[in-house]
C-alpha cells in the first residue's frame, strides 16, 4: 500500500513492516471498542453500539485511557499566555510509539512542545504538539520538506491529545507521520487547541485549529530543528476534523503566516460544512462529535450558552456536560446513535438546535470554502463515507475551483463496509498517493490536478 523508497531491501522491509504495525494501531482501538460490545444480543456493530450506550458502559473505558503528563509539561499551562504566535513556550523529550509503549522503531528524534497560537477571537493561547526529525535522508529536490499534520478526531478530554497517546503506541496520526518520515520529510504533529491544556477543546472552530497547525510550523523553526528555516517546504496533511484543519490553514496562511515557505496540502474527508455534517453524523456512531462542537462552540461564543442550554432537558445537557472531556472510545460506548430528538425540550433534534440563530451564525463562521488557498490542494473524500458527506466535498472543490485554486480531488468509490469504517478507508487510500502527490509539487514535477467538470454531482 506504500510506496517507501530505498535502495535498501532490508530497509525496506523493515519499514513496510513498521507501516503495518502503525495501521494496526490506527485501526484496532475503535474496532476493539465495537468488539467489546458485541454479544449475542445485538447483531451487528451498529447494534453493539447502540446496546452499549443504552448501557452506559463507557466509564470503565474513559477512565482507562492514559493521562500522561511527564514533569507536569500539559497541567502546567496556562489558559491564556502572552507571546508571538509560534513562540516556543518550553519543550521536552517524547517518543513516536508503534505498537510498542514508548520504542520508537522509526529512529526519528521527538521533541513535545509548547508554542503560543491564536484562538478565533484574537487572544494568544498555548498549544502543545510535537516535532518528530527524520532520520532517513531527503532523496527530492532542496531543504527537507515539513509535514504539519493536524490530528483528526480525538474527542474533547486533555487525556486525548496526540502528544500523550502517541507515546504509548495509540495514535493513529502515527501513520501519516510514519509516512512522511520514512521518506526524509520532518513532521510536526499540533494536539490542536483545548487537548493537552486546560482550557475547552474548541473543536471544529475552523480559525482556533488553522491557526494551531500554521504556528506548529513556527515553532519549529524557532526550535532551531536542524534544516529547517524559511527556505524549508511546508505542506500541511490532515484528515477528518484535521482535514478541516488542514484546509482552514491552507486558506488563513497568505493572511496569518506569510512568512511560512508553504508549497502545497493534503485535506481529506474535510468536515467543510458543519450544518451539513450535523445532519449526517446526527443519530449516528459519532453523534458524541455533536457535543464535542457544541461545546467548543459555547467556549468560543460564552454568549450562545443561554439561548442553547434554555432548549435542551436534563439530558440533553448531561450529554454536553460528559461531551466536555471524553475520548473518541468512550463517547462510542456512550453516546453512539443517541436520539438527539431525546436531548431537547420540544422533541427537536441537535442539528436542527443548530439551524437556528443566534446558533446558526456561530456555525456559519466555520465554513470552510469562502477564501482561497494560493498553493495545491489535494482534497481525499469517500464516496460512501458515513461520518463526512461527499456533497459538502465536492462543493468545497468546486468552490475553490471557481477562485482559481488548483484542486486536485480523489473520490474512493468502495461500497459500504460499517459504520465508521466506511469513514477510515478512504484516509488509509489516500495515504500514500497523497504524499507521492505532495512530493511531486516540492520536486517541481508534473502533479494531477482536476478540472470542474471533473468533480462528481
Amino acid at each position: 500500500m506504500f510506496s517507501l523508497r530505498s535502495d535498501n531491501p532490508r530497509r525496506t522491509s523493515r519499514a513496510a513492516s513498521l507501516t503495518a504495525a502503525a495501521a494496526i494501531t490506527a485501526v484496532a482501538l475503535p474496532l476493539s471498542v465495537a468488539g467489546a460490545a458485541a454479544s449475542p444480543l445485538y447483531g451487528s456493530v451498529e447494534g453493539a453500539w447502540r446496546g452499549s450506550s443504552e448501557m452506559g458502559s463507557g466509564a470503565a473505558l474513559g477512565s482507562s485511557m492514559p493521562n500522561y503528563d511527564p514533569d507536569n509539561f500539559y497541567s502546567s499551562l496556562p489558559e491564556y499566555v502572552e507571546g508571538k504566535p509560534g513562540q516556543v513556550l518550553k519543550t521536552g523529550p517524547s517518543t513516536l510509539a508503534l505498537g510498542l509503549p514508548f520504542v520508537d522503531l522509526t529512529n526519528s528524534k521527538a521533541t513535545r512542545v509548547a508554542y503560543v497560537s491564536t484562538d478565533s477571537n484574537g487572544k494568544t493561547i498555548p498549544v502543545t504538539g510535537t516535532i518528530y526529525e527524520s532520520s532517513k535522508p531527503w532523496r527530492g529536490k532542496g531543504p527537507r520538506p515539513l509535514m504539519l499534520i493536524a490530528p483528526g478526531t480525538q474527542g474533547s478530554s486533555n487525556a486525548c491529545a496526540p502528544g500523550k497517546l502517541a507515546p504509548w503506541g495509540l495514535e493513529y496520526e502515527a501513520l501519516p507521520a510514519l509516512q512522511a518520515l520514512m521518506r526524509g520529510w520532518d513532521v510536526a504533529l499540533t494536539d490542536l487547541p483545548g487537548l493537552g491544556t486546560r482550557a475547552q477543546h474548541t473543536y471544529m472552530n475552523r480559525v482556533a485549529q488553522g491557526n494551531a497547525t500554521l504556528d506548529i510550523g513556527r515553532a519549529a523553526k524557532n526550535m532551531g530543528i536542524r534544516g529547517v528555516s524559511d527556505k524549508t517546504p511546508v505542506a500541511t496533511w490532515g484528515y477528518s476534523q484535521g482535514g478541516g484543519a488542514s484546509a482552514s490553514a491552507l486558506e488563513l496562511a497568505d493572511s496569518y503566516a506569510p512568512e511560512l515557505n508553504l508549497v502545497a496540502g493534503y485535506a481529506g474527508g474535510i468536515p467543510a460544512n458543519l450544518g451539513v455534517v450535523a445532519g449526517t453524523i446526527d443519530n449516528g456512531a459519532l453523534a458524541a462529535a455533536l457535543g464535542y462542537a457544541i461545546n467548543g462552540l459555547l467556549y468560543s461564543d460564552p454568549e450562545l450558552r443561554e439561548p442553547i442550554y434554555s432548549k435542551l432537558n436534563d439530558k440533553g445537557r448531561k450529554l454536553l456536560e460528559q461531551t466536555k472531556d471524553e475520548c473518541v472510545p468512550e463517547s462510542l460506548l456512550r453516546h453512539a446513535y443517541k436520539d438527539t430528538r431525546t436531548l431537547t425540550k420540544d422533541g427537536s433534534s441537535l442539528t436542527q438546535l443548530m439551524q437556528e440563530e443566534p446558533i446558526a451564525s456561530a456555525v456559519q463562521k466555520q465554513l470552510i470554502g469562502t477564501l482561497s488557498p494560493s498553493v495545491p490542494v489535494y482534497i481525499g473524500q469517500g464516496k460512501n463515507d458515513d461520518t463526512i458527506p461527499a456533497s459538502q466535498a465536492r462543493d468545497l472543490a468546486r468552490s475553490w475551483l471557481g477562485k482559481g485554486v488548483k484542486v486536485y480531488y480523489r473520490e474512493q468509490d468502495v461500497p459500504s463496509v460499517a459504520p465508521l469504517v466506511d469513514h477510515v478507508i478512504p484516509m488509509m487510500a489516500n495515504l500514500s498517493p497523497a504524499v507521492l502527490w505532495l512530493e511531486k509539487v516540492i520536486n517541481g514535477q508534473p502533479y494531477e490536478l482536476s478540472t470542474a467538470d471533473q468533480i462528481p454531482r
